[in-house]
């Protein structure tokens, strides 16, 4: 199978997308649509990654997988690349429990092969702990997943290590050169950032000389990530602030490093407004107050924080984004 899609949507500034709800916390697809279009016309957005961390991935049964998927391919046409979670169901993950192995890598095979036929430039596939080893250590886990899942379907893969992610199951320099091997695995975004580790990745893609993107999972480092060769970032800022993080990268690439600094603080100061807080949540009300048309309400039914404490969170961050609104 060929790769249909190039690999340029996974770079620059990729929005894991809040995930609009009712308040049942079913899906809102309109919402979702308004959420696409409010990303696309900030213009600092390359890319939308649906059924992402920051919109509660792990709550998807497949069927809401497809709902989402067509909602967000339709919305985002030609204006902005299109990434979906293809990961299987692990609806006990909170409750420690875990899914039947087989069943959870036919469902990642089924959403990425739909992902292929929607249109969408690349699937996304957490690092499969949802997969308990049997007979077979955590990393063989994760070789195997991404092989058969790979193996199965034609459209780049994006491997996802998020910083919760269990160090038995945490992709080492040895595991991702031979992953990297595989044309159709095309980016990895990892949020633990271990710099060593990091580093290794890096001179893997180097030495394999292939069109690979390592992605940011950590925007608070994400201009040193830039500097050492990463290629874009994923995280809350993308929704909130997507305008800091492309100042950041377009002055990396003009060559500034002091001004890229000046915004990778301001990144850090839009973090703090939002210290002890859940960002998910947080961001939907932030974004309702500059005009997204969506309900401030969580896939668990919580309905938000306080006026007072959304009216500190905005102040704060009106005044981080202003000199990049320009």
């Amino acid at each position: 199978m060929a790769i249909h899609r190039q690999t340029d949507k996974l770079s620059s500034v990729i929005a894991p997308m809040l995930t609009p709800c009712l308040a049942d916390g079913s899906l809102d697809l309109d919402g979702a649509r308004a959420m696409v279009d409010y990303l696309a016309e900030t213009g600092r957005v390359r890319s939308i990654f649906a059924r992402s961390g920051m919109g509660r991935m792990f709550t998807f049964t497949v069927a809401e997988t497809k709902s989402l998927g067509r909602a967000v391919r339709e919305a985002a046409g030609d204006r902005v690349g299109f990434l979906l979670g293809c990961g299987g169901e692990w609806l006990e993950r909170d409750t420690g429990g875990h899914p039947d192995p087989n069943v959870y890598l036919n469902q990642a095979i089924e959403l990425t092969r739909f992902a292929e036929d929607l249109g969408a430039d690349a699937a996304v596939h957490v690092i499969p702990e949802a997969i308990v080893p049997d007979r077979l250590t955590a990393g063989e886990v994760v070789l195997r997943y991404y092989e058969a899942v790979h193996d199965a379907t034609g459209i780049p893969i994006v491997m996802y290590q998020p910083r919760s992610t269990n160090p038995e199951y945490r992709i080492t320099p040895e595991m991702f050169r031979g992953l990297i091997e595989m044309p159709r695995i095309r980016a990895f975004k990892d949020s633990v950032l271990d710099e060593i580790v990091f580093a290794a990745f890096l001179e893997a893609v180097r030495s394999n000389n292939a069109d690979f993107r390592l992605i940011c999972g950590d925007e608070s480092k994400f201009v040193p990530s830039l500097l050492a060769g990463a290629a874009g970032v994923i995280g809350q800022g993308c929704s909130a602030y997507p305008e800091i993080l492309a100042a950041a990268e377009t002055q990396i690439i003009n060559g500034n490093q002091e001004p890229a600094l000046t915004a990778q603080s301001d990144i850090g100061l839009a973090l703090t407004a939002m210290d002890g807080l859940d960002g998910s949540i947080a961001t939907k009300q932030y974004l309702i107050r500059k005009g997204l048309k969506i309900q401030p309400y969580d896939r668990n039914g919580a309905n938000g924080y306080s006026k007072e404490i959304i009216d500190r969170v905005e102040r704060s961050l009106d005044a981080i984004r202003a000199p990049y609104l320009n």
